[in-house]
């Protein structure tokens, strides 16, 4: 197995940077998908208010999703375009600010690695604003693009903050981490000042059908435990917890804003365990099925036997287990708010759909297609952004009737031992 490596990149060469007001269309390049294939990047991104005038945009890519060449006829090396261009709202074609670096990194020995680094955003406070990220490899000529927005209208909320591993300060470019994972909280201002943290501890029931009437009970905010930490002279603390549940840390306790941080389990965002493979089979198993495989004193056993009667052969059944526990991770890597990804509106439609044939986005929502788009026989789910106060990814689903006889039909494919779609 090859060695991963987190690295910050050794030399950035800056192609354009420019910060006059400019009339522009949204970027050509596709739209980052929720599909893991190697034909296009996966970036991942974190922002943090450094001060009142800049916001740095942190980055990390993976070295196996991009092409290493000889342009020397000697070094293998990787060749990026990283842009972005800032917005005052989703729906604006005036460029505020933008800026590019050309990245180059010499990879010989064929490691697998993280290209990690930053880049200073112009933003202003007290505003909000839309900033458009493009990354293009060059040596293959394929680009992808993300969207964040970026609120600097308060400095209590999340991106006041950044999340960095004690080992080896690289940014944490996601919401969780694991049990006693070291970690170090930094703050904007450099500034000795007490973090007030509360703790949840809950379970939360899985997302209902999409043909159902979901009636949520109200989120109870009064916290299972409460306690501090202390922001050093520099605005830093560590931290580190093996207790599940997830941490919501806040400077001002008369609103509701802060950073939230989540523990869910020692393997997350990868199925690993026996007990994990249960849960997520909930969506495609009768009650009665569900109760005897949460019931078993050997999980795996059972889930093994499960696939293995949908599909009545041991060859088959393996692949459908390594496809649709595949489908749960990802759930997890791109849907996973307050709760793990799987168990979110769409990681639902998600784990049993696959990814959608296309995704329209709005500052508010998100419309997935399966199928051709605008064909009448396509089906397609929209899902609403909600504003909460613990993580910017959390949407739901638009529920219908008229969803019952398709989820049916996809369940029912699944228990043949097939994907809806092929991964």
């Amino acid at each position: 197995m090859m060695k991963k490596n987190y690295l910050y990149l050794l030399f950035l060469i800056i192609v354009i940077a420019c910060g006059t007001s400019k009339k522009a269309g949204l970027d050509a390049a596709p739209v980052a998908s929720y599909k893991h294939d190697a034909s296009t990047i996966h970036p991942e991104f974190t922002v943090f208010h450094a001060s009142d005038d800049i916001t740095e945009l942190h980055y990390k890519i993976s070295s196996k999703e991009l092409l290493y060449t000889r342009p020397d006829g000697i070094n293998f090396s990787s060749n990026l375009l990283i842009s972005y261009r800032l917005f005052s709202n989703f729906d604006s074609k005036e460029v505020i600010d933008s800026s590019s670096v050309r990245l180059v990194d010499l990879n010989n020995d064929n490691s697998s690695k993280f290209l990690i680094g930053k880049m200073d955003v112009r933003a202003v406070t007290p505003r909000s604003y839309y900033l458009r990220i493009t990354i293009t490899d060059l040596n293959r000529n394929i680009s992808v693009s993300n969207g964040i927005e970026i609120d600097k209208i308060s400095d209590l909320n999340r991106q006041n903050f950044l999340v960095k591993s004690k080992v080896d300060d690289s940014p944490l470019f996601h919401n969780y981490f694991k049990s006693n994972e070291q970690l170090v909280i930094n703050y904007k201002a450099k500034i000795a000042v007490t973090l007030f943290v509360r703790y949840y501890n809950r379970d939360f029931p899985l997302a209902a059908p999409p043909f159902s009437v979901a009636n949520p009970a109200p989120f109870q905010y009064k916290a299972d435990s409460l306690f501090t930490i202390q922001l050093d002279q520099n605005g830093s603390a560590n931290f580190s917890s093996a207790k599940k549940g997830f941490y919501h840390f806040q400077l001002d306790t008369t609103k509701r804003i802060g950073l939230t941080l989540y523990n869910f389990s020692e393997t997350f965002p990868e199925i690993k365990k026996a007990e994990d493979l249960v849960p997520s089979l909930r969506f495609i198993t009768s009650k009665q099925e569900y109760d005897e495989l949460t019931a078993s004193a050997t999980p795996k056993a059972a889930v093994e036997k499960f696939w293995l009667n949908c599909t009545g052969n041991q060859d088959r059944a393996k692949e459908i287990i390594r496809k649709y526990y595949n489908r749960e991770k990802d759930a997890n890597l791109f849907f996973t708010s307050y709760l793990e990804g799987w168990k979110t509106d769409r990681g639902m439609i998600y784990l049993i759909y696959g990814a959608p044939n296309v995704i329209y986005r709005t500052a508010y929502a998100e419309t997935w297609t399966y199928g051709e788009e605008n064909n009448i026989n396509s089906l397609s789910y929209s899902f609403s952004k909600v504003d909460n106060p613990f993580t910017d990814n959390d949407y739901t689903l638009e529920r219908s009737a008229v969803y019952k006889q398709n989820w049916g039909i996809a369940v029912d494919i699944w228990r043949q031992g097939r994907t809806y779609l092929q991964d």
